[in-house]
């Protein structure tokens, strides 16, 4: 009977000295607000749910009678908002959902579904991943990231790690710039989350790095520098070892050196850091193994090597001009423009290069270059007169918020300065009157050439706005806009894509095209131009395709023009080969599709006898799917369809030596564009075919064509050896 007892202890002990499966875990979320609590989305709080810990940040509950927040069993759900607002933000954390107290974890599922009460969450959904860890410091990277849509979507991964953490957080998280943060309009709900035993399984394959973030502190723009941290793996048949690369808008300040070291399955890495451009840079190191990624973040703050050093370098020539290649350039020209630590430079017959798209996102105020923040009267106009190139570069983020302030803009005054090869996008820029996208005010004699403002910016103020460029002030100079497009929303009174008002005879606009909305409250609104006054002005190839609204009922709205007054002999406005494409939506009797000639009637009975001496149209087009409008003399109504054929561009072209009007596939919605540089002919004859000594076609596999071409895309090949992407249709 002894025996019989011990023998029955001895098979109990061992039982119990064998290690309890845990059970399965699972939570629905249903009473997920009354331990929440009442906190914000952006609190950073630590919850226990059925038993396990976990830590929240940027998250809330679904807030009852949200229906539809739960698209698994009809209850309620955890909204991730995928970022948290900056003007609440209690440190640089972003949106996670972290267990923090360690279990075995096998299968980790949930439902995911984008946010169906607030429309801001729509087609802006952020890519999430779940990660695992064994310390709760060190992360890995189970399977593809996803994303949520309006289709619910089931999500499951292997984890497989005993004693293991996991969590949910943006797939950039370890890069997101919470500073950057204006909203939270990209929720995710996420239903039913279940973490499964491992139930004997087998662990799965690992990837750890011995560091997640390097920071390279403060150096000086071409110093290197260099840090290295060990990457861990194992368990992944067929794959002898992890893949490695470098990602980020600023990866080219980073390199890697990778190689196997005496341990098996760890990796010794080496990261070189040389910038060579001043600002914060970062990029992510990133490590695959299977279908396991790990990343270390990089980060970089660049100083000058010497402080009398201008900007990233250069002396200014324009053999050797100052580059631009960060935020902290613009910045600085800005002070050096506006005198805030020293007399103010003008810049004059210096150039400026950007070497590098900007972001300025993380500015809230950025000051104009160039200005008059400092109050009105001249002796506070601030300009700049340099030679700016964007190298076909990209300032993006821009904020300016001046909303009793005047000449407001990326360039807040130019004077005899020349702007060219730039683009603005995503910006928001507001100010009271002289505000534009690009430029406020122009003085002198001043060009802006392939400058383009992008669909995602808004230029808004009380008068005289535009897209691109505000305005010119009254005096002996002239400016000469060329090969530019704004897509902007614009609002204000004597607002236009283009150009808002012009004072300045000489003025020349070519080339140029809006296809933004723009809306008026009061005063003029024009596709190209605003209002003209005093001042003979040129349009040329130009293109209106954006909706312009008029919500005042006394005034003018033109597709290319909207106003012009106070013209007296000698002073004309002549727009030519221009079409319209835009609908007027008003009150205003005052609208055409071209220019309201009303003001410039010779008798008002006849609205087509306008001074011809003031006001000179020619071969000029409008919509007539969009509205019946008269056809002054030199303007045409056409149907939409016959806009997008060649017939219409021949009809363009005409009388040009070079046909400047084409098409390009994916730009303008099928509406022509002056960007072509083709002899005429090329729509008529074989002159470039067979080659007249100053033309060649090839196609895109460089042959040369001796034959009629059909349609497509041809380079042709000018006298001077340049060339020219066109499409013939």
């Amino acid at each position: 009977m002894k025996k019989t007892c011990t023998l029955i202890l001895a098979f109990l002990l061992s039982a119990f000295a064998v290690p309890a499966m845990a059970a399965d875990w699972s939570y629905d979320f249903d009473n997920f607000s009354d331990v929440f609590g009442d906190n914000y989305a952006n609190s950073t709080l630590d919850l226990t749910l059925n038993n396990l810990t976990w830590h929240v940040h940027g998250v809330m509950p679904s807030v009852a009678g949200d229906a539809g927040d739960d698209w698994s069993n009809s209850g309620r759900s955890l909204r991730l908002y995928g970022e948290s607002k900056k003007d609440r933000q209690l440190g640089p954390e972003m949106t996670n959902f972290t267990l923090t107290t360690p279990r075995d974890i096998g299968k980790v599922s949930f439902y995911i579904h984008e946010h169906g009460r607030w429309p801001a969450s729509y087609d802006l959904q952020v890519a999430w991943i779940l990660q695992w860890s064994p310390d709760g410091n060190s992360w890995t990277t189970v399977g593809d990231s996803f994303t949520a849509s309006d289709e619910t979507k089931f999500i499951e991964r292997d984890v497989n790690h005993a004693n293991a953490y996991i969590r949910i957080v943006r797939a950039d998280y370890a890069t997101f710039d919470y500073t950057s943060v204006t909203s939270n309009g990209k929720i995710t709900n996420l239903d039913d989350l279940t973490i499964t035993d491992i139930n004997g399984g087998s662990e799965a394959p690992t990837l750890s790095t011995s560091e997640s973030a390097l920071d390279f502190g403060n150096m000086s723009i071409g110093q290197i520098g260099k840090k290295s941290f060990a990457v861990t793996y194992s368990g992944k048949e067929d794959v002898d070892r992890p893949t490695y690369e470098i990602t980020g808008v600023d990866e080219s300040a980073f390199s890697y050196e990778s190689k196997p070291t005496a341990v098996e399955g760890v990796d010794s890495v080496t990261i070189s850091c040389r910038p060579l451009r001043r600002g914060t840079a970062s990029a992510r190191f990133v490590a695959t193994y299977g279908n396991l990624t790990t990343t270390v973040t990089m980060k970089v703050v660049v100083k000058k090597q010497h402080e009398d050093i201008a900007f990233s370098g250069g002396e200014g020539t324009e053999d050797d001009p100052y580059l631009i290649s960060c935020m902290e350039d613009l910045q600085e020209l800005s002070d050096s423009v506006t005198g805030t630590d020293r007399l103010p430079q003008t810049y004059e017959g210096q150039y400026f290069l950007m070497t590098d798209d900007i972001d300025m996102s993380p500015l809230e105020n950025f000051a104009p270059i160039g200005n008059q923040l400092a109050g009105a009267g001249t002796e506070n106009m601030k300009s700049f007169s340099g030679n700016f190139d964007g190298d076909g570069h990209t300032i993006y983020g821009l904020t300016e918020k001046y909303t009793d302030a005047n000449t407001v803009a990326l360039f807040g005054i130019i004077e005899n300065a020349n702007i060219s090869n730039l683009t603005l996008a995503n910006s928001n820029i507001t100010g009271s009157a002289a505000v534009g996208g690009l430029v406020g005010l122009s003085v002198g004699v001043s060009t802006i050439k392939n400058c383009h403002v992008a669909s995602d910016v808004t230029v808004t103020g009380a008068y005289y706005v535009a897209g691109l460029c505000s305005s010119t002030l009254n005096d002996s100079g002239h400016l000469t806009i060329s090969d530019c497009t704004s897509a902007a929303t614009v609002n204000g009174d004597f607002s236009a894509g283009i150009m808002s008002t012009n004072g300045q005879t000489g003025t020349v606009i070519e080339r140029c095209g809006n296809m933004g909305p723009i809306t008026a409250q009061n005063y003029p609104a024009g596709g190209i131009m605003g209002f003209v006054s005093y001042a003979s002005t040129t349009i040329n190839n130009c293109y209106n395709t954006g909706a312009i609204t008029m919500n005042g009922s006394d005034y003018f709205g033109g597709g290319i023009v909207a106003s012009a007054a106070m013209l007296t002999e000698g002073n004309v406005i002549t727009i030519t080969n221009c079409y319209n494409a835009g609908t007027l939506t008003g009150q205003s009797f005052y609208m055409h599709p071209i220019i309201p000639a009303n003001n410039l009637l010779v008798d008002y009975d006849d609205e087509n006898n306008y001074n011809h001496d003031l006001l000179t149209m020619s071969n000029c087009y409008f919509d007539s799917d969009l509205g019946s409008y008269l056809e002054l003399d030199g303007t045409q109504a056409t149907s939409e369809s016959t806009m997008k054929t060649n017939s219409f561009t021949d009809l363009l072209n005409q009388g040009q030596d070079y046909g400047v009007w084409i098409f390009v596939d994916g730009k303008n919605n099928g509406f022509p564009v002056p960007e072509g540089e083709v002899p005429t002919s090329i729509n008529r004859t074989n002159d470039v075919v067979t080659g007249n000594g100053q033309t060649e076609m090839y196609n895109l596999s460089g042959q040369r064509i001796t034959s009629a071409p059909a349609s497509g895309l041809y380079i042709i090949k000018k006298a001077d050896g340049s060339t020219v992407k066109v499409m013939r249709r």
